[in-house]
């Protein structure tokens, strides 16, 4: 895991640099435009035309010392200098005299027919710091840029968005091709509409390290997966985890599959399905791997008697919310006493039942993966809301209910009271029926082979959309059911 930051957290980071740590912030500024530059002059050996849009701070100090360096490569380089001199911070002014030391000469404000011949735009207009929607000569360039069909790399962040959730703050932003980020991932390149506006992220060491990461969020890399637990050489079928799935009401059985599928496949042990009596024959029929249980009329010493004999339960995959649904709920958290996974109808239900929930959280391990609706339910933040500020909303109910919260969305969000977790592994191809019932059966697995319970949301969800990437590489991104997801954990678990 890395650090993935605020903007906020990144000033703080390079002030702490330039002032504790006496890195001159020219320095700096060099060490990043050489990381821009190289970028370009690799992977665009042809874009021999490139347009520089600096703006006023020190994104456009950044944008004058890629654009010198790529004139000194033998580049042919339109630097323009978007603002009023006046508006100049003191280390972009540093920098064009620099480049001016070189020869180089600027176009003063924005022209449209002046860099309509680039092969290549650079978007250094503005950094991290902006708070406000492009307008005039940079909303104008914007567009321009993103109708060009021209490759486009921006500087840090594309200009446009909120650096920590990622929102279009105004008409329009930069589209790019690439983002070359300095030093540490920030947030808002995987969340809101920069997701897509930043094009492939690269991060750039530049030489600017935190001095303590204790309270930052992290973001997950492929090496977490190694965090799940090897099967020992002397493991047999009931220390592998024994898990209990709760699911699946009359004749609808999918999501139950799913789930109980997933688990197996990623490594659990003895497999239990806790559902109507008209499902077990469909499914029994798919996984005969599993022990099944099927009840007509709710019977609820049955239950228990699962419940004990449990290692760790999920709870609402295809469950429905009805009185008889409600009833299991209610049995689960009365009478269990180990590891929770809640799910689907699961967490609509516990919605409802909120101090029930509290309860037993307080007591044992709990882990909910809702999507964007049922957070909304179950915090009553409307849905737009925290599609912007999903960090703070899974943070603020884990806090209050000890549960862990993964809150899936295209990037997905982990709560576990104040560690703050990001999966950015996955992408369109999850967004298919079913893919969030592998999830959960994923989670419910790791929890079951011992990996920490406060990790096993992160790793889970990080293990999911890797399967799912993986998948659309072979079938292509439309084309990825939730059952080809299952199938590729059988390609991680022999990678990791």
């Amino acid at each position: 895991m890395k650090p993935i930051l605020s903007a906020e957290e990144m000033r703080a980071c390079d002030q702490a640099t330039i002032e504790k740590h006496k890195v001159p912030s020219l320095v700096l500024m060099e060490r990043a435009a050489k990381a821009v530059a190289d970028f370009i002059i690799d992977k665009y050996p042809e874009a021999n035309q490139v347009c520089v849009l600096c703006g006023p701070g020190n994104n456009g100090g950044d944008g004058v010392a890629i654009a010198r360096l790529l004139y000194l490569s033998g580049r042919q380089v339109k630097t323009v200098l978007m603002s009023d001199e006046s508006k100049y911070s003191v280390q972009l002014k540093e920098e064009i005299e620099i480049a001016e030391s070189y020869g180089m000469d600027f176009a003063l404000g924005f022209n449209e027919e002046k860099i309509q011949s680039s092969d290549l735009f650079v978007d250094a207009m503005f950094g991290i710091g902006l708070t406000r929607g492009l307008s005039g000569d940079y909303l104008a360039a914007a567009k321009l840029i993103n109708n060009s069909n021209k490759p486009v790399v921006a500087v840090d962040i594309p200009s446009g968005y909120h650096t920590d959730c990622g929102k279009l703050l105004g008409e329009a932003g930069v589209m790019a091709s690439d983002t070359i980020t300095f030093a540490y991932m920030k947030k808002g390149l995987v969340l809101g509409e920069c997701k897509e506006a930043a094009g492939e992220v690269h991060v750039a060491d530049v030489g600017i390290y935190l001095d303590e990461t204790d309270g930052k969020a992290m973001i997950l890399e492929e090496a977490d997966l190694k965090a799940i637990p090897k099967r020992g050489t002397t493991a047999n079928k009931g220390s592998c985890g024994k898990i209990l799935i709760i699911g699946g009401s009359e004749n609808i059985y999918g999501a139950l599959y799913l789930s109980a599928k997933a688990a197996l496949t990623a490594g659990a042990g003895l497999t239990k399905v806790f559902t109507h009596k008209n499902n077990i024959d469909s499914i029994r029929q798919a996984i005969p791997e599993a022990m099944f249980y099927g009840y007509e009329n709710f019977e609820k010493e049955k239950l228990v008697e699962s419940i004990n004999w449990a290692d760790v339960i999920l709870m609402g995959p295809g469950l429905s919310t009805g009185k008889l649904s409600e009833e299991i709920v209610t049995t689960v958290l009365d009478n269990a006493s180990v590891p929770l996974i809640i799910d689907a109808d699961g967490i609509n239900i516990c919605a409802n039942m909120k101090g029930a929930l509290i309860k037993y959280a307080k007591e044992n391990p709990v882990i909910m993966t809702p999507h964007l609706k049922e957070m909304e339910r179950l915090c009553g933040i409307p849905v737009k809301d925290i599609n912007y500020d999903m960090e703070n909303v899974a943070r603020d109910f884990s806090c209050e209910t000890n549960v862990t919260v993964v809150l899936k969305n295209f990037s997905t969000v982990i709560a576990s009271n104040d560690k703050i977790f990001y999966s950015t592994s996955g992408n369109e191809a999850l967004a298919t029926p079913g893919s969030g019932d592998v999830l959960a059966g994923i989670i419910t697995s790791v929890v079951a082979q011992g990996l920490p319970v406060a990790d096993c949301g992160a790793i889970g969800a990080f293990f999911h959309g890797l399967c799912g990437k993986l998948k659309a590489r072979d079938v292509g991104i439309k084309s990825v059911l939730a059952s080809d997801i299952i199938e590729e954990i059988k390609i991680i678990n022999v990678l990791t």
